[in-house]
């Protein structure tokens, strides 16, 4: 027998390993969180420590590997052209939705208990509530395309926990109205429910979706607002002052722009906060600029952050994100280093995939 991997089974492991690293650094990634239906509608127990409901990441295909996330090169290519640019600095365009709207639902239209083609969507403005943050869930009913009548007989709010009981509290909700988390009586993050009940044509239909609340008590830490800027290494590193709360392992995700808010760069910053005021340096890889053509002033969005704690469910206690945005000063395209990123680990990688390619273990789909 021949002791041969074939070209691409062995991609697809090296693949494989490139989309669990990207996992592995993955921003924190909008809520996709479906609608589910409960056989009846009972409300959990309040509980001090609540389990959230777990989040799912999504990874955002390369388009160096092509649409479905696949390369025809063989993997030494492959590993190379994904890391180009650092796994935490990385382009940012139009198409990367869940980079610019990271707090956004994806819920989508499902067949009702009716099943004569009537779809109901319901959903809300949010995943990640903070503080004094707001929900505004909203739900509608269509058939052929075209919305029916239909009659809420429940609409509440509930603490998840699996010893519900159907005499613990409820804090109901409008529909279309936004709703106030803070009136739940949790003092740290937890798992919140918006369980639904509705009539039309004679049929009951119940439904809920989830949500993650953290309360004023519970939030570890905030962006003062004040920030400046600088070139090191050939990146711009925008600086953000937080106040901290509770020390440890924060991370913390911006966007940047250009003066024609052009998406440029995505940044995850990973680091060690102790209590107090201090800054969080946001590195936007010099590569990424320089691929990307941009120079004059930039400006932020989307910087929002969370604390790591080990051993909680969901292990990331949320940030509120920062409201307002911060521009830099002018930055000349010459500024920025059009080196490639570079590190041991990756150094490493590439004499393992080279010694395999001498001894030709692989050598590419399209060499097939």
């Amino acid at each position: 027998m021949r002791r041969f991997v074939p070209a691409l089974a062995l991609a697809a492991i090296v693949i494989a390993f490139l989309v669990w690293r990207v996992r592995r650094e993955a921003p924190m990634a909008s809520a996709r969180v479906q609608p589910v239906d409960t056989p009846a509608v009972t409300t959990p127990v309040a509980q001090p420590m609540p389990r959230a409901p777990s989040m799912p990441i999504t990874v955002t295909p390369n388009p160096e590997l092509g649409v479905a996330g696949l390369s025809t090169d063989d993997p030494l290519t492959a590993f190379k052209k994904q890391n180009v640019y650092p796994s935490t600095s990385r382009p940012l365009s139009t198409e990367h939705v869940d980079l610019l709207a990271p707090n956004k639902r994806h819920e989508l239209p499902r067949p009702t208990e009716a099943r004569d083609g009537t779809e109901m969507l319901f959903t809300a403005d949010r995943y990640f509530v903070v503080g004094d943050e707001t929900i505004t869930p909203t739900l509608t009913l269509r058939r052929a395309g075209k919305p029916i009548p239909f009659k809420v007989t429940q609409a509440f709010v509930a603490v998840l926990d699996p010893k519900a009981t159907a005499d613990a509290p409820r804090y109901p909700f409008t529909l279309d109205k936004p709703f106030e988390p803070k009136t739940v009586p949790v003092t740290r993050q937890a798992g919140l429910g918006l369980f639904i009940e509705l009539t039309f044509d004679g049929v009951t239909q119940r439904a809920r979706i989830d949500f993650q609340y953290t309360p004023v008590a519970g939030i570890p830490a905030r962006f003062t607002g004040t920030f400046r800027d600088s070139i090191e290494n050939g990146s711009i590193v925008i600086h953000a002052q937080v106040e901290v709360a509770r020390a440890g392992r924060y991370l913390i995700d911006c966007n940047l722009f250009d003066d024609s808010d052009r998406p440029i760069a995505w940044t995850r910053a990973k680091v060690d906060l102790r209590e107090g005021k201090q800054d969080a340096p946001l590195s936007f890889f010099g590569k990424v600029l320089v691929d990307q053509r941009a120079s004059g002033a930039f400006h932020i969005g989307q910087l929002r952050g969370a604390r790591h704690v080990p051993g909680l469910d969901p292990d990331l206690e949320q940030m509120a994100a920062f409201a307002g945005t911060y521009v830099t000063r002018a930055y000349d395209a010459a500024e920025f280093s059009s080196a490639e990123y570079d590190s041991a680990q990756k150094q490493d990688m590439i004499r393992a995939l080279t010694e395999q390619q001498v001894r030709g273990v692989h050598q590419g789909a399209a060499a097939r």
